[in-house]
């Protein structure tokens, strides 16, 4: 009989090296972390440069031995292997079709050295984590990039990337104190350890050598010194750091600073100690508004003498992309269509000294005239507006782009003296090629300017214009101004042609023999920085098809990541995206139809099933992508009539539905106290086992049946009335086990605190059949969903009188989908936190403080801004109070029963985050409390009862 293979196993066989290479590797690493689904080698590679490359295996390496048996075997089978963190690269340096190797997960541990004078840190920490370790110390790194809270250490130092405010006195290579890296064959160098140092030098004389030699080759080239000392004036990330070469002695000082912008090519940096950088207590920025580019680029000078801290350049078209945001000021729709901004911030340790600078930057400024009196401001709303606009405009500007083009960004520096002159030539060069939505904007200060524009690669005419977009772009930069054709993004495979066009022969070929020291075999990042291709910048194009209006304008660049929860289980948003961008090209090709259906089988899971769509993502994309919103939007398109009739049925009939709920809690826990935690947990795992998952998953926290609510008002007769809305949830789920003996279930605790605040207590009318239809909405039944809350916001109407009285949800959850969609503004909710410190802490005297206390702020919470309020109220219960640090809690209404394995990822690291003398935490969600108990050895609940505690 003849044996074939099922599609899926046809699909991921690998060439037989590559096969071999996974083989042995497994003896060493997790097989689960050694990738080669499709599916996920897809999402898994990308990154947000405009390339696409698909890697055969992707390999999650959670240790530095991992990381060397990687490098290892792949040097010995003469295979190619790309290191990366976050991917967030904008030229294609993190991509590869051979192995990629991703260390983020489990490289997250740092050391704070001479009390914050330094820092050591490890890859897969995040820029703005590292500045929040150092916070305490008045310190943060230096490099401050606008891609910060996403992009790794790992990436800031392989590319120098720099930002706003570090310019080149404070980016990675002046800032780098030690690093930690593994070569080709495995071989291990720590700049901090003499021992090691020693042992290199025994093990890889012939690198000391060349270093040494390359040193002294540029020393006796007058030349070539000179020229290597003027380009490094301004910012410049093109090909290697070569002034390493020309700034340091010592060897092994050169090759730490060798490693500094050489994207992954070189070696991989297994950790890295920055010499950190003063942080101002005090901030202020302003925006001046000039009538040309020309008279902003005129102040420019001026103001490099001044005592600013940063000036961040934003043309009319940058300007535009921003001006329709809530926050933005109203006069940036009405600016002239030829007028420029400059952001300028000031920083100091005293208010005195921030008065002081703005005096000095006003005088020196002011021959040149603006549109309009500028002023600084150090209001929270308007600072923080002004530089999340300036950060996010990448991808605002890249939002406004045609459905399908791609957003491309070009990095380029030059001469500050010439910056006016640079500007003009490169708005002729926009004009003579058509690019009519090309937008400038950068780091006025260091002559770097980011030019945005949109592309069509579709074509073989468009790819062509842009081809002469990048030929007219390098003559101006190279031949009329001799900048930098990368100033801090990174050369990639985007500027790869260029760079001996920039640097010249000389320095070009000793950049080629810094790559051939560290990486004899071509292994190591191939193509990228050093390649012969003259077209590579033309190939491997990404595709972004048109594939539904909600995700249309991402440009992948993996803003969102940080706040998805199921981003290292299975997908993030970004990944998401790129998956069902592929699906929808292999739908419209119609040639590999084996690939699409199991691109479609397999996204059933990593794609829908484990989003907890709690739009957080939307909250860090620029542009305000929803996925979530998305994965609702596709899950109503699959839900077929059958699961709208089972919506519908439960709709009408939610009052039953929900006194069976109450039976069937009632029942399991009465069986959990017959049986206890252990034999419970074994009987309802096994069970939940052989129903192949599809009866829910039970864990020691699941409560027992509430008491139904019979009355429709208590404590009547009272000045102060509210209408008090259960949600559906704590009217079916009564108390856990580890509540106190005493303690009341929610419904009836917040009745009880409520009446001692003095208040007549409302229900609306036919509360048992009540829902804010996230039940049904998050599932994709929007219609139903719709039907629910409409019928809620009516009933709500009418028991608080047309609006006269305020309007109380008890979970964050409901007050925040009713709150997204309700029409009636006549009525007044209040969302659980923002109740009690408006109504209720105002009534009530603690009396009796809690000594620490945990909380925990839902995703609706963050949605709201209310996480603040949250610490507010929990500060005014207990002396201390820990805020729990994370994203979505991962249980997602009722996820965590059916996918409990995203609640578990949600949670990996709560338990650290409790204090040790810590018994409780408080939330305003009773499902996500179900998970925060389960994951943390407390007890969560609702604040509500710590509130009741303290002022009893």
């Amino acid at each position: 009989m003849k044996l074939t293979l099922s599609t899926k196993e046809a699909f991921i066989m690998l060439p037989a090296n590559y096969q071999q290479l996974k083989d042995k590797l497994s003896e060493k690493i997790d097989p689960k972390r050694l990738i080669t689904n499709p599916l996920q080698l897809l999402a898994y590679g990308t990154d947000a440069s405009f390339y696409r490359l698909t890697p055969k295996i992707v390999v999650q390496v959670h240790s530095e031995e991992e990381a060397v048996e990687v490098i290892r075997l792949t040097g010995e089978m003469n295979i190619p292997v790309t290191y990366r963190a976050a991917g967030t690269s904008l030229s294609g340096q993190a991509i590869t079709d051979s192995v990629l190797m991703v260390a983020t997960h489990k490289w997250k541990r740092y050391s704070i050295l001479d009390d914050g004078l330094k820092i050591k840190l490890q890859p897969g920490i995040t820029g703005s984590r590292a500045n929040i370790f150092l916070a305490p110390y008045g310190r943060k790194i230096g490099p401050d990039p606008a891609s910060i809270n996403a992009a790794m250490i790992g990436g800031i130092a392989s590319n120098n990337a720099s930002g706003m405010c570090c310019g080149t006195s404070q980016n990675s290579y002046k800032t780098i104190a030690d690093i930690r890296i593994v070569l080709y064959d495995g071989t291990i160098l720590d700049t901090s350890d003499e021992k090691s140092k020693v042992s290199f030098s025994e093990k890889h004389p012939e690198i000391i050598k060349e270093i040494i030699q390359l040193r002294d080759d540029i020393k006796a080239d007058d030349i070539l010194y000179e020229r290597i000392k003027r380009k490094f004036k301004i910012k410049n990330t093109t090909g290697y750091s070569i002034n390493a070469l020309v700034d340091y002695e010592d060897p092994f000082d050169i090759i730490k600073h060798l490693m500094i912008g050489a994207e992954g090519t070189l070696a991989f940096i297994s950790d890295l100690t920055y010499s950190t950088v003063i942080d101002e207590k005090f901030k202020a920025c302003a925006l001046m508004i000039f009538e040309t580019v020309e008279k902003a680029c005129e102040a420019v000078p001026l103001l490099k003498e001044s005592p600013v801290s940063a000036v961040e350049l934003l043309d009319r078209d940058s300007i535009r992309s921003v001006e329709n945001d809530p926050d933005a000021p109203e006069y940036f729709s009405k600016l002239p269509e030829t007028a420029c901004v400059l952001l300028v911030e000031i920083q100091g340790n005293e208010k005195s000294e921030i008065e002081q600078k703005e005096a000095d930057i006003r005088r020196l400024v002011s021959p040149i005239p603006t549109i309009q009196p500028y002023i600084f401001t150090s209001d929270p709303k308007e600072y923080n507006f002004n530089w999340r606009a300036r950060k996010g405009l990448l991808s605002s500007v890249g939002g406004l782009r045609k459905t399908g083009t791609t957003c491309m960004i070009e990095d380029v520096a030059f001469p500050i003296p010439r910056l006016a002159e640079a500007c003009v030539a490169l708005k002729k060069l926009f004009k003579e090629l058509e690019y009519n939505d090309a937008a400038l904007f950068g780091h006025a200060l260091d002559g770097n300017l980011h030019i945005v524009f949109s592309q069509d690669f579709s074509t073989p005419s468009e790819v062509e214009r842009y081809s002469q977009m990048m030929d007219g772009l390098a003559d101006i930069v190279v031949n009329k101004f001799d900048g930098s054709l990368k100033a801090e993004h990174g050369t990639g495979r985007n500027m790869a042609p260029f760079v001996e066009k920039e640097w010249g022969e000389a320095a070009y070929k000793i950049m080629v023999r810094i790559k051939d020291l560290f990486d004899p075999h071509k292994l190591i990042n191939p193509g990228v920085l050093i390649n012969p291709n003259p077209k590579i910048h033309l190939e491997n194009l990404k595709p972004l098809p048109q594939v539904n209006e909600i995700v249309d304008k991402c440009m992948e660049c993996g803003f969102c990541e940080p706040n998805c929860v199921s981003e290292g289980l299975t997908l993030s948003p970004r990944q998401r995206i790129v998956i069902v961008r592929e699906i929808s090209r292999l739908k419209e090709a119609g040639d590999n139809p084996q690939r699409l259906q199991q691109m479609l089988k397999d996204s059933k899971y990593y794609s829908n099933e484990t989003c907890a769509t709690d739009g957080l993502c939307a909250l860090l994309c620029p542009v305000k992508i929803d996925t979530g919103k998305f994965i609702k939007d596709l899950r109503h398109n699959e839900a077929g009539n059958t699961s709208k009739k089972v919506a519908a049925f439960i709709g009408n009939h939610m009052a039953g539905i929900t006194s069976a709920g109450r039976v069937g809690l009632n029942v399991v826990n009465f069986s959990h106290m017959v049986l206890g935690d252990t034999l419970m947990g074994a009987i309802a795992g096994g069970m939940r086992t052989v129903s192949g998952n599809t009866i829910p998953k039970w864990n020691k926290d699941m409560p027992k049946g509430a008491r139904k609510i019979a009355h429709s008002i208590a404590n009547p007769g009272q000045t102060d009335k509210v209408v008090y809305f259960p949600s559906c949830i704590n009217r079916t789920m009564g108390k856990s086990n580890g509540y106190e003996k005493g303690d009341l279930e929610l419904t009836r605790k917040t009745e009880e605190l409520l009446i001692r605040a003095g208040f007549t207590i409302i229900y609306p009318k036919g509360l048992n059949s009540l829902c804010c239809g996230m039940a049904f909405s998050s599932k994709g039944l929007k219609e139903e969903g719709s039907r629910k809350l409409k019928e809620l916001e009516e009933a709500l109407y009418q028991a608080s009188e047309g609006g006269k009285y305020p309007i109380l949800f008890d979970m964050s959850p409901c007050f925040y989908t009713f709150h997204d969609s309700y029409t009636n503004k006549d009525i007044k909710i209040y969302d659980p936190i923002e109740f009690m410190l408006k109504f209720v802490m105002t009534k009530l005297t603690v009396k009796k403080p809690r000594d620490v206390v945990s909380v925990f702020p839902v995703c609706s919470v963050k949605k709201i801004g209310m996480e603040q309020h949250l610490y507010k109220l929990a500060q005014m219960c207990s002396k201390k109070v820990t805020m729990v640090e994370s994203n979505c809690c991962g249980f997602a209404g009722d996820r965590g029963f059916t996918y409990p394995e995203l609640n578990k990822h949600g949670q990996r690291y709560l338990q650290e985050q409790i204090p040790v003398n810590c018994k409780d935490g408080y939330s305003t969600s009773r499902t996500c409390e179900i998970g925060l108990s389960e994951y943390s050895d407390i007890n969560f609940k609702s604040i509500f009862y710590l509130i009741d505690e303290v002022t009893k």
